[in-house]
């Protein structure tokens, strides 16, 4: 680091101090070395997405905004962004079986690194050092600083791990800052097809210790995540988000330092002394020592009365005004024209004590749907998906997993959402959801940053173990968890007698069902089938008209026909039906025996 310049009076007294590069550094704004000529409109032919002066504007931009973003405040904003947009991912698979999503998850999040292996390493990176989250994490920070980042995705034949993983590239490793090619079918490290425009191959290098860019090699882009947002159609690089707040945040930087020089400069100073002689060195106005560096030097007298001869007087100096309310506010102007640039809230690129009332629920809602946009279409289309979907088929192709039909199926949460308001957001939200107006799974993805199935098999497992707690202990669960479970014993004794069988229908030809009266029709015709004076048949069917019953009911109640033989047995008559001979005998015998056959006769009606 430069030393500061200092400037002296005759006497060898210091009069200021600056930095040498100080004047040069006050003009050199933005990427033109001729300030005077910027905000002037270059012609339409060289303004193109894909110029040779944007390719080189852009590694500017990039070494600028890294810096920036290193040394600089913008770089705590890029870090709360990235908290916000993707500091929490959670994955849900929804193939329609709940074992096979369980599986799927937790083979998934294993391979992301949420557990590390015996050694520490991770399956997700090909160096073993980062978890899958805070590869995107990164991916999404080099989108915001450097314009685009890269993941390049390795074959388990390549693979450490013998698995498949992901290798994290900075832009600058894509192609070369040093590229001397002037092929039109070459743009910034990726090879074009003429024809469709489609990249066909991307050339990757290695960076050494020393900033030497070696060891080529040539990446088909089916094995490359590029993580880029391109606001022009013909744009294959990205430019940084910050581009637009470059010169804004050298001028803030270099403002603030000039003013806290001049700051620390004036307070340095406490009394001022003037005399007609200044070359006096005696009496009053002697001094008392000197400094190392030979600068006169006199101390400070507490409670001491001073005597000062003609012409001279000390007058103290007043503390510093600086800086001053003019510069506060102008800097806070070149704040809020960075908060539009980058297109997020003032409040939330500076200073969120601002906000209050009707307009934070308005800049909140803007900033959610700024963090949404990059949530949806940078890190789950573009490289959430694609993993997720190599992950699990990869787990299926080694029969590590059961293969699904809805195997592609899941969903990604990225916690909870921001917001101004939490409790007044949370009971708006459950009101419109009872109403129908919200999807109950999206209300509370926004709250939780879980599925709906998620939060609704926890809430059920602490109901269950608080019914075990309480019958464990003799208990209601309303002595212990009134306020969570108001009503659960009385709610749980409904819910189980709803889940109990129903009884058995009643038997619709039964007494119960039909009375006495109702009875007497079938009675009649169960006789007449018993005495052989209608046959079966036709007695089911009187009994399906006059009941309206089915065939199968009416034919459980109607009894056989009777065997004629057998009745004929019963009637004290031969096989034939002819009185058989009766014996000699007492009459009272026969006429007993008559009384048992039609006993049993009837009771066979």
């Amino acid at each position: 680091m430069s030393e500061l310049i200092k400037l002296y009076d005759g006497a060898g007294r210091t009069i200021t101090e600056f930095h040498p590069n100080f004047r040069e550094r006050l003009l050199e704004f933005g990427y033109n070395d001729t300030p005077e000529r910027r905000g002037r409109a270059k012609p339409l032919a060289q303004s193109g997405a894909e110029t040779w002066a944007r390719q080189r504007d852009r590694l500017k931009s990039t070494s600028d905004a890294r810096e920036a973003a290193e040394f600089d405040w913008i770089g705590g904003v890029i870090e709360r962004l990235t908290l916000y947009v993707c500091g929490k991912i959670h994955c849900k698979s929804n193939s329609g079986n709940d074992q096979i999503d369980q599986a799927y998850d937790n083979y998934y999040h294993n391979w992301c690194g949420d557990e590390r292996a015996e050694d520490g390493t991770t399956m997700c990176d090909l160096s073993g050092r980062h978890r899958h989250l805070k590869q995107v994490q990164m991916a999404y920070s080099g989108f915001m600083v450097d314009g685009d980042h890269a993941l390049l995705e390795i074959a388990p034949q390549f693979s450490p791990t013998g698995g498949y993983c992901l290798q994290s590239i900075e832009s600058d490793r894509i192609g070369s800052p040093n590229d001397t090619i002037t092929d039109e079918n070459y743009i910034g490290g990726f090879s074009i097809d003429k024809a469709t425009g489609r990249i066909t191959s991307a050339r990757i290098f290695r960076r050494t210790q020393t900033g030497q860019y070696t060891d080529q090699q040539e990446v088909p882009m089916d094995s490359m995540i590029h993580v880029f947002d391109p606001s022009r159609p013909d744009e294959y690089r990205g430019r940084t988000k910050l581009v637009r707040c470059l010169n804004d945040l050298r001028d803030i930087r270099e403002w603030v330092e000039a003013e806290k020089i001049a700051g620390k400069t004036q307070s340095q100073y406490a009394v001022g002394l003037t005399t007609k002689d200044p070359f006096n060195n005696n009496g009053p106005a002697g001094w008392s020592g000197q400094t190392t560096t030979g600068t006169p030097t006199q101390d400070a007298l507490w409670g001491k009365v001073m005597k000062f001869g003609e012409g001279e007087s000390m007058a103290m100096l007043s503390p510093s005004a600086r800086p001053s309310g003019a510069f506060m506010a102008f800097i806070q102007t070149l704040i809020r024209k960075m908060s539009v640039s980058l297109g997020i809230s003032y409040g939330l690129l500076w200073d969120i004590a601002i906000l209050g009332g009707a307009n934070t629920r308005v800049e909140i809602q803007s900033d959610l749907r700024k963090i949404e946009y990059w949530q949806q279409n940078i890190i789950e289309n573009i490289i959430l998906r694609r993993v997720r979907n190599k992950v699990i088929a990869q787990g299926i192709a080694m029969k590590a997993l059961p293969p699904s039909p809805g195997w592609r199926i899941c969903a990604f949460n990225f916690g909870r959402h921001l917001t101004a308001d939490l409790g007044h957001e949370a009971e708006a939200d459950l009101q419109l959801a009872s109403a129908g107006v919200l999807e109950i799974e999206s209300v509370i993805s926004k709250h939780t940053g879980k599925s709906a199935s998620e939060v609704f098999a926890s809430n059920a497992a602490v109901a269950n173990a608080a019914i075990g707690k309480a019958a464990e202990h003799g208990q209601p669960v309303e002595v212990f968890a009134k306020g969570l479970y108001p009503d659960i014993t009385a709610q749980r004794a409904a819910f189980l007698q709803s889940q109990a069988p129903p009884p058995p229908p009643p038997d619709p030809l039964s007494i119960q069902v039909l009375g006495d009266k109702g009875l007497k029709p079938l009675v009649d015709i169960m006789e007449k089938v018993g005495d052989g004076t209608m046959d079966r048949e036709s007695a089911i069917n009187a009994v399906m008209k006059i009941y309206d019953i089915s065939r199968a009911d009416a034919s459980k109640v109607i009894p056989e026909e009777p065997d004629e033989e057998q009745l004929n047995r019963d009637a004290g008559l031969t096989p034939e039906g002819k009185h058989a001979p009766v014996a000699a005998g007492p009459k009272t015998s026969s006429s007993s025996s008559s009384s048992k056959s039609k006993a049993v006769s009837t009771s066979r009606k």
